[in-house]
């Protein structure tokens, strides 16, 4: 049995999606929003992983190679490296087909090396929470050449797209094929499936439940915790184009006001 019940937050996702139909055609509220995810993505995505530049520090790297104390050049050129790639591999945000190429290609931009899956052991985790082995160097080609029958899928309903997005992100960083930035190109992964199947990109937050809800899955198997907070996750991109949305009709409101009084 499933740990969360996520229905309702299904249909809470598809009567969202109606009330931003037709936001897509419109650049000057996608624009913002594609910016403001790219920043949000490589600024959240990083600090999974542990680094410590706030959204803010991120943004200013970003715009104007900006740099402050407090950090490691090494956290820098993460954040330098994640934005180039989500700018290379994914936006504009359109459909496109999940190749191998496609995945090494973004994580060469990640860790600036040559992509190829990784040729040693790894782990997963430390002392404090549970330490998770993946599958052997040898084992790795064959795992991938599963997944990637299974990632570029088409779904009829949010609960599907959902939930075989869940189901192949859990898949890949179980694989962890590569030595290093694993994560990062999962939840580019995971990402671009979402747009594939008419949704929008996502980001988590680093003091939220995405790493508690992998162990709920190690534990019992069960997805619906990685699905919940995927969900959630939906609702807030949702919610950020929505606000984009109705900003807009302010303004254009306000400027057909101002000529009335003119």
């Amino acid at each position: 049995m499933a740990l969360i019940n996520n229905e309702k937050l299904y249909e809470e996702i598809e009567k969202k999606l109606e009330l931003v139909k037709g936001v897509r055609d419109k650049s000057v509220i996608m624009d913002p929003f594609i910016k403001d995810f790219s920043y949000r993505f490589c600024w959240s995505s990083n600090a999974l992983e542990g680094n410590t530049l706030s959204l803010d520090e991120t943004i200013s790297l970003i715009d104007y190679d900006e740099v402050r104390s407090g950090h490691t050049y090494t956290e820098y050129q993460e954040a330098k490296n994640l934005y180039k790639a989500i700018e290379k591999q994914m936006i504009p945000l359109k459909k496109r087909e999940i190749t191998e190429a496609w995945i090494q290609e973004a994580n060469g931009e990640i860790i600036e090396t040559d992509g190829n899956y990784r040729t040693g052991p790894v782990y997963v985790g430390n002392l404090v929470e549970a330490v998770y082995y993946p599958p052997s160097e040898e084992k790795v080609p064959e795992l991938m050449k599963s997944f990637f029958k299974s990632v570029n899928f088409e779904g009829n309903s949010v609960k599907e797209i959902l939930e075989k997005t869940a189901l192949t992100h859990i898949q890949f960083e179980r694989i962890h094929p590569f030595k290093d930035g694993n994560g990062r190109v999962g939840r580019m992964i995971l990402n671009q499936q979402l747009i594939n199947n008419g949704l929008f990109p996502v980001t988590f937050s680093a003091k939220g439940k995405y790493r508690q809800a992998f162990r709920i899955y190690d534990k019992n198997k069960d997805i619906s915790s990685v699905v919940h907070i995927l969900g959630k996750a939906q609702i807030e991109a949702l919610d950020r184009i929505d606000e984009l949305s109705r900003n807009l009709n302010k303004s254009l409101q306000l400027n057909q006001e101002e000529q009335f009084e003119w």
